[in-house]
């Protein structure tokens, strides 16, 4: 079987982290969460209204990447969180881990 894209990308974009795509298990075996060198605190929003799906892999990669951000004293800020992660948040008992905001600015539009 022959290797794919992941169905997923990550870039710093407008001053955010840009995460679209699927964000599910079969996307991200294997695939070490890494913070991108634009990552810089004390707080950082990542911007999630482009992700398709995610599930229970993808929860704990974005934890992953949220302790990684964490030890360069980086406070990472969820926005635009699609609705399964909302709920999931809420089942784990995430809410106090995670900062989850309710959606902030839109990402600007390019030209």
């Amino acid at each position: 079987m022959s290797e794919t894209a992941p169905a997923w990308s990550c870039r710093i974009e407008a001053g955010q982290l840009l995460i679209a795509g699927s964000l599910v298990r079969a996307g991200l075996d294997r695939v070490a969460p890494v913070l991108p060198e634009g990552v810089v605190g004390p707080e950082f929003d990542v911007h999630l209204g482009r992700v398709e799906r995610l599930d229970t892999a993808g929860l704990a990669w974005l934890t992953a990447l949220q302790a990684r951000a964490e030890a360069k004293g980086v406070r990472l800020r969820y926005t635009h969180a699609p609705s399964s992660m909302r709920q999931m948040i809420g089942v784990y008992g995430l809410a106090d881990l995670m900062n989850l905001q309710s959606g902030l600015d839109d990402l600007p539009t390019s030209g």
